[in-house]
C-alpha cells in the first residue's frame, strides 16, 4: 500500500538502554493505570526484582530481537504506518493500531493484533515530532500518557 500525501520517514536503530527505559515506563504505566497486578507481596512488584529483570533478563531478549528485526525504516502517513526491516515491509492502517503510548523517551505503537513498535524520540527532529503528533490527533488512535 502506498503512503499518499504528507509522510514522515525515519530510520531506527534501537539501543539497549532505551529498551530498558521503555520497559520500565510500560511497567510503571501499567501499575499506575491498574493494568498490572499491584499486590505488594508479589516479588515482581518489589523494585529490586524489577531492576534484576531489567539488568539480567532483558539484555539477551534485546539481543534476540535485534537479530530478528535489526534496524528499521518507518514511514507514517494519514493512511497508516509501514516498517521495513531485513528487506521485508509490513504495512498497518491506523485502524489496526490499538493505541500509542507516549513514554519518557519514545512512542510505543501497540497493534490490535498484538505486538508493539517503539519509536524513540531521538530518531525524530522537532518538525517530524510535531508532524507525528498532528497525525496522531487526526487518526482513530488512543494516546496513553503516564499520570503526572
Amino acid at each position: 500500500m502506498q503512503h499518499a500525501g504528507s509522510r514522515i520517514e525515519i530510520d531506527v536503530s534501537y539501543q539497549l538502554s532505551e529498551y530498558r527505559q521503555l520497559l520500565h515506563d510500560v511497567i510503571a504505566m501499567d501499575m499506575a493505570t491498574g493494568n498490572a497486578q499491584t499486590n505488594p507481596a508479589s516479588p515482581w512488584n518489589w523494585p529490586i526484582m524489577q531492576k534484576v529483570v531489567l539488568a539480567i533478563v532483558v539484555p539477551p531478549i534485546f539481543a534476540w530481537k535485534m537479530l530478528r528485526v535489526g534496524r528499521c525504516a518507518f514511514v507514517f502517513s494519514a493512511a497508516g504506518l509501514s516498517r521495513t526491516s531485513k528487506g521485508r515491509t509490513a504495512f498497518r492502517t491506523w485502524d489496526q493500531v490499538k493505541h500509542v503510548q507516549r513514554l519518557q523517551a519514545a512512542y510505543l505503537i501497540e497493534l490490535v493484533e498484538g505486538g508493539a513498535m517503539p519509536i524513540p524520540f531521538r530518531e525524530m527532529d522537532t518538525a517530524q515530532r510535531q508532524q507525528f503528533e498532528r497525525l496522531l490527533a487526526s487518526v482513530p488512535v488512543v494516546i496513553l500518557e503516564p499520570a503526572h
